[in-house]
Parts: C-alpha cells; sequence; structure tokens
C-alpha cells in the first residue's frame, strides 16, 4: 500500500480528469478474460461508488465525474475508467491537486481497511475539513469528514457497490490491484507501478456479507394506566396497561417507590398518569420495544375490595 496521507479535501487549486486502472488477476498472474455479466458488475460497481464518494464531498460540489471506459488491454486483464468533468469544477475537492480517479483510488484504500476492519490509531481534524486517520499498521489516509463518515458505517449501499466492483474475485480472479493514473499516460507503464490498494477474494466476501443494520429509536409520552402486576423485588418489571398497550415496565420513579415503601396503598383498579420513555431497536424489519416509567402519579382510586397486581406480597 502506498501512503494515503496525499491531502483529500476541500481547499485545492485544481482537480482534474483522471484514470483508475483496475488490474485482475489469478493465482499465476495470467487472467485473459472475464465473464461478461460479471464484468458488467464491475462497471456498475464502479459508477455506483464514483457517486457515493461524489455525494460525500470527495470532488468537491458540483455533478459527479463521468465514467468512461477505455478498451481493455491484451494480457493480464487490464479495465481502464476515466473519471472526467463534463463541465468545470468550481470548487474542487482536493488539498493538492490531484486528479479525480487519484481521490477515488485513495477513498477505495480507505474502503478496503474498513472491510478488513483495521484498527485506528489516532484521528486529526484539519483546517481544509479533511480527517487524517492514522492506521495501526503505520499508514495514514486523508479524506474529507462526511467521505470517512459514509466509508466507516460501511452501510449496504457502499458495501453492494464494493462487492459489484469486486465481483470477479468471486471465482475467476484472485485479486484486484487498483492504480491511479493519468489520462494520457500509457498503460504499461502504470502496470511497472506498485498498486495503491490490491483488494483479495476476502475483501470480496467481506463486502457481500450483509451485516443486521439495527435502527434505534426512543420517545416519551404521558398516558393513563393501571397497573395489572407489580412487583417490588429490585429490578423486577411491572405490568403495565395503557391504551398504547400492555406490556412490562421497568420504574425509575424513585419517588413512587419510596411511597409504596411507607406504606401508600394499591388498590385494584387504580388509575395513574404514567410518563413512559419507550426505547424502540429495530432490525431486520422487527420492532422490539422496551418501557421505563419515570414519572407515575395515582389520578383515581379503585375499589378497596383487594390490592392490585398478583405479585405485590411479593413486598419486603
Amino acid at each position: 500500500m502506498t501512503d494515503m496521507g496525499a491531502a483529500v479535501g476541500a481547499e485545492a487549486d485544481s482537480i482534474t480528469d483522471g484514470v483508475v486502472q483496475l488490474r485482475f488477476a489469478d493465482d499465476e498472474n495470467s487472467l485473459h478474460a472475464l465473464n461478461a455479466a460479471e464484468l458488467a458488475q464491475v462497471l456498475q460497481g464502479l459508477v455506483e461508488f464514483t457517486d457515493d464518494m461524489a455525494k460525500n464531498g470527495l470532488f468537491g460540489d458540483g455533478m459527479p465525474p463521468e465514467v468512461l471506459v477505455r478498451p481493455v488491454k491484451q494480457g493480464s486483464f487490464v479495465l481502464e475508467a476515466i473519471l472526467t468533468w463534463a463541465q468545470a469544477n468550481p470548487e474542487p475537492a482536493l488539498g493538492i491537486a490531484m486528479s479525480a480517479g487519484g481521490a477515488l483510488v485513495k477513498a477505495f484504500d480507505v474502503a478496503l481497511k474498513r472491510l478488513r476492519g483495521s484498527k485506528v490509531t489516532d484521528f486529526e481534524h484539519l483546517p481544509n475539513g479533511n480527517v487524517k486517520i492514522k492506521w495501526a499498521d503505520g499508514d495514514v489516509s486523508e479524506v474529507p469528514v462526511p467521505v470517512w463518515t459514509d466509508l466507516n458505517a460501511m452501510k449496504r449501499k457502499t458495501r453492494r457497490a464494493l462487492s459489484k466492483l469486486m465481483t470477479p474475485l468471486s471465482d475467476q480472479a484472485e485479486r484486484l490491484e487498483v492504480r491511479e493514473a493519468k489520462v494520457d499516460e500509457e498503460s504499461d507503464s502504470v502496470l511497472l507501478s506498485e498498486p495503491e490498494a490490491v483488494a483479495t477474494r476476502g475483501d470480496y466476501r467481506e463486502a457481500i456479507t450483509e451485516p443486521e443494520e439495527v435502527v434505534e429509536e426512543a420517545e416519551t409520552f404521558t398516558v393513563e394506566a393501571t397497573l395489572q402486576s407489580i412487583d417490588f423485588r429490585p429490578g423486577e418489571k411491572w405490568r403495565v396497561a395503557t391504551a398504547r398497550g400492555t406490556r412490562l415496565a421497568s420504574i425509575e420513579d424513585q419517588e413512587f417507590l419510596r411511597g409504596l415503601d411507607r406504606g401508600t396503598p394499591l388498590h385494584k383498579n387504580d388509575l395513574f398518569e404514567v410518563t413512559i420513555r419507550e426505547a424502540r431497536t429495530i432490525a431486520n424489519g422487527r420492532t422490539t420495544k422496551d418501557w421505563t416509567i419515570t414519572s407515575a402519579r395515582r389520578t383515581k382510586r379503585g375499589n378497596d375490595d383487594g390490592d392490585a397486581g398478583a405479585s405485590q406480597s411479593s413486598q419486603p
């Protein structure tokens, strides 16, 4: 891997067209053909990854660069994509003069590190709007903050684009070498240089792994309630019936609990005004809810013909 310290940020003098060179190779370093359907996936993944990075400010403001493809060279399977601007880019996003291809290669390298679970040892927010990332292996990366936020999250959309880009690693190819090149640079001379990033079959397998997406939400509401089941043991939940459903709830209102400890009676059908904090966890389309009563106030006394709750006898 090359040093990723070259800046990709918000204060550049210029941004130019550039080339991203993708070289797929097998274990004998000799791969002369790719499955056409897989090649189509590579191109689609490259476009999607470029668009995703553009939306996060990798190339500055304005439209993302257009992705063009050069004819495939003979020998090992080499694909060259030209990132070119349809119009002048008024506010480039590179901390130094750099091609769009170079910026994308650096973002791809950061994406690979995230897929591999590489450890970050230090962050530094820079005046140009970038974040400098120091990795445990000594590499240093510099990308715009929104790009890092997106790649660090490694959401399903990003994984899908990366997996498409690396599709030939599923069977025919053993590795993908990614290099930056100038538009007028000969392909063969570029191939003599060390790749800026190398993806392996393990990276592809990690990219196609669909992580469980968990969404956590919280809401606080006040509602009328009855206590159907009471358990005074520490940490135990009480069953609470409300117009928004019936479920077990933890009790956080310490003043309410102290009043019960001092002998405040509970009666059947007592009505309470309770404030409930509902924590919702959404995973794979399923929602679980957890209730906590933060405040409870009796508003109407119930019947005197029995104590409330079957488990009130557990009171010490």
